[in-house]
């Protein structure tokens, strides 16, 4: 068992954060599709964003 690494709290949130974003931007596919195109950029925008701080909280842990 010591093999395994041990997650903190910020690497957790950096892959909440991480997961939501892209999450967020496959739902992004889904409002372009339905011709809703001002939801489609907030959420591209958003999911982005969060795929950026859940790679900046995971950089420590996985290196750069």
């Amino acid at each position: 068992m010591s093999g395994m690494p041990r997650w903190s709290i910020r690497d957790l949130i950096g892959a909440g954060a991480f997961v939501a974003g892209v999450v967020l931007l496959f739902r992004a596919i889904g409002f372009f599709s339905s011709h809703d195109p001002l939801s489609a950029v907030v959420l591209t925008v958003s999911g982005l964003a969060l795929v950026g701080a859940g790679v900046e909280l995971l950089r420590p842990t996985f290196g750069e």
